[in-house]
Formats: C-alpha cells, structure tokens, sequence
C-alpha cells in the first residue's frame, strides 16, 4: 500500500480542496442563492426531491397545467410526472437534499476532483504537474460557476477525473481489477449523468486498451507466453466494461419505469427535435455540419476565456451582454488554451528516447488536420449542408485524432507519453463529439466541454512543472498564484457574479411572501396570469416558488398558475381547502404580490 507523503505538496493540495469547497458554498449562497437559474436545474431539483421521497415518478396533479414546471414532462399514458433527464445526477443531488443542503454535493465532488487530478497528474507526470494542474482547475472560472449550480457538470468531471485514475492504477498491474471496478463504477455513473461526455471520455481509452492487448498479442516470442499476458490486460478491461453496462442500464429502467418504454427518449417528449445528430429530424431547424463548425467557433471563443480566467480586455457593458444574451462570439480575445500545445509537445518529449520521431510524427498529425480544417471551411455550403457528409466527416475526423492511440500503445514505451496523447484525445473528443449536439452552449459558461477541464488544466501544467524543475520552483509557483489571483478579482468573481438574479430568481421574492404568511402557516401563492399572447407567463415569473413547491404539493409553500381557463381556479381552491392563499400576478417573466385589501 502506497503510504502519502504529507509535505507540502500534500498541504497545498489540501488547501485547495477546502478553497474549492468553500468556493463553491459561498458563490452558491450569494450568486445562486441556492436557487435553480434554468429550466435544466429546475428539472434536476423536480426529480431529485422526488428520489429523495423515495418513488421513482410524481402522479401527475390535475389541472396538470397549473403546477407546470420547464422540462418536466406528463406523460398522460402511464399518469406519471418526471424530469426529463437521465437518472444519475438527480440522484446524487436527492442525496443533498435527503441532508438538507442540495448545494452541498457539487461541493464536495469539486474538492474531490482537485484532489484526485493533483494525484493524477502526480503519477502520470510529477507531484508539480499534479499541483500545478489543482490550481487551475480550482480557480478555473467554468469550475467557480458551475460547482455554484444545481447542475450535473460537476458531477460528471468528477466521474471523468476518477475513471481517468482508475485506467491509471489498472495499467500499472496493482490491483488490477479492484481498479478495473472503479472504472467501471466511474464510467457507468458518466453514461447514466452525461451520456455524451461519457462516450467522448471511453472511446479515448478503449482504442488505447485495444493497442495495448494488441502489443501483447504481437510481442516475440511463442504464443502460449504472449496469450497470458494479453489477458492479464483484458481481465480487469472486461470487468470495466461489465460494471459500465449494468450502472448503464439504470437509464432505460428509470425511462421504462416513467413511460414504459425502456428505448424512450425523455428529451423528445419535451421538445421533439431535441435528439443528436444531423438532418432535420435534429433541432429547430434542421442540424448541419455547417451549423456544427460554427457553434464550435463560437463556444471556443468564451472557452478560451473562461478555461483559467485567461483574456486580454476589460469586462464592460458589451462582454456582460454577451455573458446573460448572445452565443456568438466572445468579444475579448481569450488567452487560456496558450499552454495547450506546448504542454502536448512537452509530454511526447519528456522522455528522451525517440524525440526526433515522436516530433516529426506530432508534426506531420497536426499538418494534416489543418489541412483538413482548411479544406472543410472551402466546400460549397450544400455540402456542409448534406447529413450523410456531415456523418462522414465526423467518423473521418474521429478516425484520424484518435489513430494515434492504439499506435501509441503499441510502440511508446513511456506512460508521459501514452497518457499526454490519451488525455489530448479526451479533449478533442469532447468538442467533437459535442458537434452532433443541435445547440451550442454558452449561458453558465460553455459547459458542454466542462467535462474536458482536467484534461486540460493537466496539460497545460506540463510546461509550467518543466519550468520549475529546471529553474527553479518558488518563481514559476509565485507567478502563477500572482496570474490566478489576478484573473480571479478582475474576471472570474465578475464573470460569474454577473449571474446574480439571473432568469429573475431571486430570494426576495421568499423574504416578501414570508412577510405576507401568518404564523409559517402552509400558504398556496396563486399566480394569475395569461397564457397566450404578449403578456403570457414565462417560467421565469414563478421559478423561484417553483423550486420550492414539493412534486407531491405537499411543502410549506406551494405555488399554482391561474392561467384564467373556466372553472380553473375552483379547481386549484378545492384541492387547497386548509391554506392561507396569497395572490401574485404576472405577466411575461415578472411577477408581484397584489396590494393588501382595504
């Protein structure tokens, strides 16, 4: 059993597991207040309280409109009212409120992953790579903002980071297939919280363990010698991918438990064009390669930023418009990928043997995909336009940035080396495969690539632990606090602060109706509003008592949508009979309490 070191690479790591944890609770209470600020986390927090009460669906209440709530979907068929997101993370934040703090858990699991990629990057690289990478990831400006959420990008870097250690410690033979189970665990909990990243993360790794049954199987010598040791490396791989596909199933069990079909995509049942790939049958108005390079551009544009806090240009009125409204491209240039390159080239170098090659190969890899991408932005639009192109050009795309892999496993005798390509892989993938998505995604950072963080912060500290161990280590150290600090104060804290009261959800509206309650009694908030034309009632006019209304309408508090249909509000007084009733009204996405009678 390996014993750890407590020094003070141990000490600083701790400091930043607590300084993430305590990040994370304090933007959560003053930023977020604690509250859902989109309709995903309304969704989450919806079916989270339901696992929590025990039962895996809510009966559908009648008038099924009045207690609607974003991305929950009635599904009249089987009477049943669910999130519309896979299982994994409303059962993690359902542990959260099972213990009264919901907020509780992205704040844990962003102190466990600093920690698990500082011993990451201590393995695979050095103790400095493992620190240095720590410290980016804590006070990376996406991980301040998301660990503050309800949302399940947390959680699933979490499950990222810990699958990525675990492939580590199984490839090194100790404890094989105790290793073999975590990651299985790791990827199992990814496919059932974030599906997507969870392919993007595994694929990386399955042509990497692929090569390296392959180097057994082809090493010299006879074939009763070679055989054993190519299933010492499939044994524990097979265990992986076992525990991965029975966590897996929990997904079509919760969608068959909520619909009864186990094949069902919740997503469609919300919005029917909300599904992956390219063609019309995806997004509002049809999904194409063309739209898929340009969401990419654009997302990578705030990336660039938002990654470690990195960007030349003062925040002002146009960059705050661009963080609460646009999705184009970020006004200020982005600096964070700088590291990026030099830090991929610093890990194929680290060891000495073979630079030349392993440098004309990385050469000659990066000349081809920009030619690539060259030749992509020059074909005529209806090409770009065309699916059965767009799908070739994605397989063509995934073929060539992940060949190495297997190659590598195969020939390159140095872990710094396999795992600086493995780890590359994982971040290219993610943004690949995120371009089957319809959408991009730039409200609460651009979060679909969050999952690629740790990938990044670990090479981008390469560079930065080189410097150290070959100058000296308290300059390089000094200076990259002095830069985090820095972008900190003057991007990150007002980067995220900008959300505060974002959607229009906020506390007050709690404090003011508290002042209207008499006694804490159970009070039924009545919100009376249109639902049709200009004035219609957005989600955004009832979201913050949304989040606090049980799905069984049985909490303290319980708001209903008046939306004036006949003979609706005898229908919400009646089910309510014993409630102090509180009048709001609303139109688009405001809301106020009516005045007090005489």
């Amino acid at each position: 059993m390996t014993r750890t070191r407590f020094d003070s690479y141990t000490i600083a790591m701790l400091l930043l597991c607590l300084t993430a944890f305590a990040l994370s609770g304090l933007l959560s209470r003053t930023v977020f207040e604690r509250l859902p600020h989109l309709e995903d986390e309304v969704a989450y927090l919806y079916q989270a309280k339901v696992f929590a009460a025990g039962h895996i669906v809510a009966p559908i209440p009648e008038p099924r409109r009045a207690y609607w709530q974003p991305f929950v979907v009635d599904y009249s068929a089987s009477g049943h009212r669910f999130g519309k997101y896979t299982p994994g993370y409303p059962a993690v934040l359902g542990a959260g409120i099972a213990l009264g703090q919901p907020w509780i858990m992205n704040a844990l699991l962003a102190a466990l992953t600093v920690a698990l990629v500082y011993r990451l990057g201590g393995e695979v690289f050095n103790r400095d790579v493992g620190l240095l990478a720590a410290l980016l990831v804590t006070f990376s400006p996406m991980a301040l903002l998301l660990n503050a959420t309800l949302m399940a990008h947390t959680t699933a870097l979490f499950y990222c980071v810990l699958f990525m250690f675990a492939c580590w410690r199984m490839e090194q033979g100790r404890a094989a297939l105790r290793w073999g189970l975590v990651a299985g665990v790791a990827a199992g909990l990814l496919a059932i919280t974030r599906p997507l990243p969870a392919l993007a993360l595994t694929l990386p790794f399955a042509l990497y363990s692929g090569g390296r049954i392959l180097a057994r199987l082809l090493a010299p010598g006879p074939f009763r010698r070679r055989w054993p040791a190519a299933a010492r490396v499939l044994s524990p791989l097979l265990l992986l991918a076992g525990v991965t596909l029975l966590i897996a199933l929990a997904t079509p069990a919760f969608n068959y438990a909520a619909t009864g079909n186990p094949r069902q995509n919740l997503y469609e049942l919300v919005w029917s064009y909300d599904r992956v790939g390219f063609g019309e049958c995806c997004g509002r108005s049809g999904h194409t390669l063309e739209k898929a390079l340009r969401h990419t551009r654009f997302d990578l544009s705030l990336t660039a930023a938002d990654l470690f806090g990195w960007q030349a240009g003062a925040l002002s009125d146009e960059t705050t418009d661009h963080f609460l409204n646009q999705a184009d491209y970020y006004p200020n240039l982005g600096l964070s990928f700088v590291l990026l390159p030099v830090g991929v080239l610093a890990g194929l170098l680290w060891a000495a043997p073979g630079r030349g090659l392993r440098l004309t190969a990385a050469g000659g890899w990066a000349a081809v995909v920009l030619a690539g991408l060259l030749w992509t932005i020059n074909q005529p639009p209806e090409r770009l336009q065309n699916p059965d192109f767009a799908w070739a050009w994605l397989m063509l795309a995934a073929a060539w940035l992940l060949l190495p892999l297997p190659l590598l496993a195969v020939r390159a005798q140095h872990a710094t080396t396999r795992y600086t390509w493995l780890l590359w892989s994982v971040l290219l993938a993610i943004v690949l495969l995120q371009m089957t998505y319809w959408i991009g995604s730039q409200r609460y950072s651009t979060r679909y690539y969050y999952e690629a963080l740790a990938a990044a912060a670990l090479l981008s500290a390469l560079p930065l632990a080189w410097l150290a161990r070959r100058i000296a280590r308290w300059p390089v150290y000094a200076l990259l606090l002095a830069l985090t600090l820095y972008s900190f104060f003057s991007y990150s804290l007002p980067r995220v602060q900008v959300l505060t009261g974002f959607n229009n959800i906020n506390r007050q509206v709690l404090a003011d109706l508290a002042q209207r309650r008499p006694d804490d009694t159970p009070v039924l908030v009545i919100v009376n509003g249109p639902d049709t034309g200009d004035q219609r009632v957005r989600w955004r006019a009832m979201g913050t008592l949304m989040a606090v209304t049980s799905p069984f309408l049985d909490s303290d508090i319980v708001v209903a949508w008046d939306y004036q249909a006949e003979g609706l509000r005898e229908r919400i007084l009646e089910r309510f009979p014993q409630r102090t009733i509180i009048e709001m009204d609303a139109s688009g996405n405001d809301a106020w309490f009516r005045a007090a009678g005489p």
